[in-house]
């Protein structure tokens, strides 16, 4: 709908139709206002090819409590993305599960709570669902409604809401199912994505352009739904192409920003663009990425106008399978999702040394620190283990990266005041070997040895000390390590043995590169 027949009411900033429905005016994308019905105890949205429904009625809260939050969340509806209205509606059910557990009635609305009883009921929701109670109860205590008490909100506070960022958890462990692909997965994807077959129908076309997509620009699969069909466009040159693609969560609103592709996928998506029925869905539609039936048939997104997500994503899935893609580290089919697309491309970034802010800026990430888990990835003991011979030895994973990462020191003449010893013990009498200082002037509060090799710029490494011992003992250490965790796959452990081996190895190799450069 337009709201070109609704009226504002000024009391309750809510738009109003002649039959008596009320509206939210939601101005998340403020070019393309999305009107929220919030009539009675249903509402509902429809939105990027998705409809959104809270329904109050469901959540059984009393009207104490109900009333309050409905002014809280209509206030937030006007700025926030749509989809938040499914968001409210999943965590107040965890809520709601979770009183019922702890036998707690919210029939008088919030007043006489307890922080005690509330961490409780804490305890028993999931951590989406913490974080939004948490802002919503601290809300109606700052404007005294509903019974809210402020010292209780500011209790909850200091209660950790997650208890573990698993997506970023994945990135960094290179979780078979939902992390990165290993080159040689991706290479497999890769392959089958850019082939195209003469005799490929439809949905399969438009499933493969899409995933060739995701993989060029690494944007968000709601970025790239939402693209209007004229979205390709080539300069003046034409030579160069680019996409017109939108923005995304906090940045929704600007305008598209262009990104440059390959002249190959701007091949592929004017031959897709020239099939007959694709072309009619991408005018009915105004839609670049449209997914149509294999019958012909009115599919559910088409009532809404976009591509949903959530559809995007099982005919991602169901082509992989189709094309019978066999992960070389699994033996099983790929799970091929847009997520792992982007994880495989930003952790590839990495790999290259792109700095974190750039791989926030391709990414549009909000935060530069959400780029460090493909930072962090790189350094992960899972992908060097399925790659790699057993035999290179520690360290020599990082090979390529311990320069840019590692050993931050200098090579120095003498060992100083100061000295660092190999941390060796044979039958408990110590027999350490020095290896070089501290050039650091106060106190010192990292371990000895293995902090100092790994990146302290204060570690002056003697040129005559045995670093070759040095690596003997991490990679004996490590050895030790791995007796004892039974043969499993390498532990985080394993990642900080490594870290300390590549930077031994660069303090060795400045070292004879230094002998070399002077006997030439």
């Amino acid at each position: 709908m337009d709201g070109t027949d609704l009226i504002e009411n000024f009391e309750t900033g809510l738009w109003e139709s002649a039959d008596d429905r009320r509206f939210v005016r939601c101005e998340f994308n403020p070019d393309v206002p999305v009107w929220i019905d919030v009539s009675g105890s249903s509402w509902s949205v429809s939105y990027a090819g998705t409809e959104y429904t809270l329904d109050w009625a469901k959540l059984g809260l009393s009207d104490a409590v109900a009333v309050p939050l409905q002014r809280a969340i209509q206030g937030r509806l006007k700025s926030r993305s749509p989809s938040y209205l499914g968001t409210v509606h999943n965590n107040l059910s965890s809520l709601r599960k979770a009183l019922d557990a702890n036998n707690v009635s919210l029939h008088s609305g919030l007043t006489g709570i307890t922080a005690s009883t509330w961490l409780g009921v804490w305890g028993r929701m999931h951590a989406h669902a913490r974080s939004l109670f948490r802002s919503l109860y601290t809300e109606l205590a700052g404007t005294g409604t509903a019974g809210a008490d402020f010292s209780v909100a500011t209790q909850m506070d200091s209660w950790r809401a997650k208890n573990d960022p698993q997506t970023l958890r994945r990135v960094m462990e290179w979780d078979a199912q939902a992390g990165a692909f290993t080159s040689m997965e991706w290479e497999l994807i890769r392959v089958v994505l850019n082939r195209a077959d003469p005799a490929e129908n439809d949905v399969d076309c438009a499933t493969r352009v899409y995933g060739r997509v995701l993989n060029e620009t690494l944007k968000r699969p709601m970025q790239v739904l939402s693209m209007k069909c004229d979205a390709l466009w080539i300069a003046p040159t034409g030579r160069e192409f680019f996409l017109r693609i939108p923005k995304a969560k906090g940045q929704v609103g600007e305008r598209p920003e262009s990104w440059q592709i390959t002249s190959e996928l701007a091949e592929a998506i004017r031959a897709y663009s020239r099939r007959p029925e694709i072309h009619a869905l991408q005018q009915r539609f105004d839609r670049l990425i449209v997914m149509p039936s294999a019958e012909n048939q009115e599919l559910n997104w088409m009532e809404h106008g976009q591509v949903p997500v959530g559809f995007a994503k099982e005919r991602l899935q169901d082509w992989a399978k189709k094309q019978g893609i066999i992960s070389p580290r699994t033996d099983k089919e790929v799970n091929l999702a847009s997520t792992r697309i982007r994880h495989t491309g930003a952790t590839a970034m990495a790999m290259q040394g792109v700095p974190r802010n750039e791989i926030q800026e391709i990414l549009e990430h909000d935060s530069p620190y959400s780029a460090d888990a493909y930072i962090q990835a790189v350094g992960s003991d899972l992908m060097p283990a399925l790659e790699r011979a057993t035999d290179r030895g520690v360290g020599q994973v990082f090979s390529e990266l311990h320069h840019i990462y590692f050993f931050k020191g200098a090579i120095v003449d003498r060992v100083g005041l100061r000295p660092i010893h190999i941390p060796v013990v044979v039958e408990g009498i110590a027999q350490p070997a020095v290896v070089g200082s501290c050039g650091k002037s106060g106190a010192c509060k990292k371990h000895p040895f293995w902090a100092c090799y790994n990146g302290c710029p204060m570690f002056l490494a003697w040129r005559e000390g045995p670093h070759e011992k040095s690596l003997e003992f991490v990679e004996s250490e490590l050895k030790r390590w791995s007796d004892v965790e039974g043969g499993k796959e390498r532990s985080k452990l394993g990642k900080d043995f490594d870290r300390v081996g590549a930077a031994i190895h660069e303090v060795i190799d400045q070292i004879k590169q230094a002998q070399e450069n002077r006997s030439e």
